[in-house]
């Protein structure tokens, strides 16, 4: 079985369309077949199509689950946990998309679960609001699902975070919005307004932790006897340095296939400008961050 794995598109759909046609060629170059396309969330929020985005999602993915952007986007969430930009971007976004669209991303689900496969948008933990950033945050998280794979979003940015199945495990505990990550913010968000190192996040820290490695735009092959929390990174709005749309190939019988695509970034960006949407946003698509 071949899945295509998508999350954070963040209504940029010039990156979406450039990755559904980078699927197109995978497909006919390795002449097989993709069985079902999972999106991990936020499939709006911050990019000026955000109907186009909710359209094709739900026509071709499988699975979808809800993103903080998705829910603060139909009035789900308050809007007093984002930054200014973020909260304006969200009024925004729900005031673009249709009646039927809102439905939609309001009956989407927190997190799910495929054969062995678990899907979040932040954490098993924290599906909404929590940030894996770190080995400290990503730890506790194992507890928090049964499992051998968990995929997960929110960071924008691609990372494995890799640990032994018979590793005893701290207890997992719900954290709330605020405590969200463990040793900091995902460098360079601003959707939230967070205060990390919080005491209450102490006693998850302990423990031996997960390894946690960056993937390439390779192959990766998960080690016998070991659990994975994988993000893909992002479609719409990349965090790690690289501008190019990010997403994952999962083949159940060879491994994970981390891709990244180029995309119209300049058309992005002259429709956030025609529609006044944040140009600080707009501009951080040129480098991705």
């Amino acid at each position: 079985m071949r899945y295509v794995i998508l999350a954070d598109i963040h209504g940029n759909y010039e990156a979406l369309i450039a990755v559904l046609r980078d699927i197109e060629a995978f497909v006919s170059e390795q002449r097989t077949t993709i069985d079902q396309i999972w999106c991990l969330g936020d499939i709006v929020g911050y990019g000026p199509q955000p109907s186009e985005c909710v359209r094709t999602v739900s026509e071709l993915c499988a699975i979808v689950i809800a993103g903080n952007h998705d829910w603060a986007a139909i009035g789900k969430l308050d809007l007093d946990e984002f930054t200014g930009v973020a909260a304006n971007s969200a009024e925004w976004t729900g005031e673009q998309l249709t009646p039927k669209e809102r439905i939609y991303l309001r009956q989407l689900p927190e997190r799910e679960r495929s054969g062995d496969v678990t899907l979040a948008h932040g954490s098993p933990l924290n599906p909404i609001w929590e940030y894996l950033t770190s080995p400290v945050g990503a730890t506790p998280n194992f507890s928090a699902f049964g499992t051998t794979f968990c995929l997960v979003g929110h960071t924008h940015v691609p990372s494995i975070f890799l640990m032994p199945a018979d590793a005893p495990l701290p207890p997992s505990a719900p954290l709330t919005p605020r405590a969200l990550t463990a040793g900091g913010i995902n460098p360079g968000d601003s959707d939230l307004m967070v205060f990390p190192d919080l005491p209450e996040l102490a006693p998850l820290a302990t423990g031996p932790l997960c390894e946690q490695i960056t993937p390439t735009q390779a192959l990766w092959v998960l080690p016998e006897r070991h659990r994975v929390i994988i993000n893909p990174g992002s479609v719409g709005q990349p965090r790690d340095g690289d501008p190019r749309a990010a997403y994952l190939i999962y083949d159940t019988d060879v491994g994970f296939e981390f891709r990244r695509v180029e995309y119209n970034i300049a058309a992005t960006q002259r429709r956030m400008a025609e529609l006044g949407l944040s140009p600080r946003m707009a501009a951080r698509l040129t480098h991705g961050v």
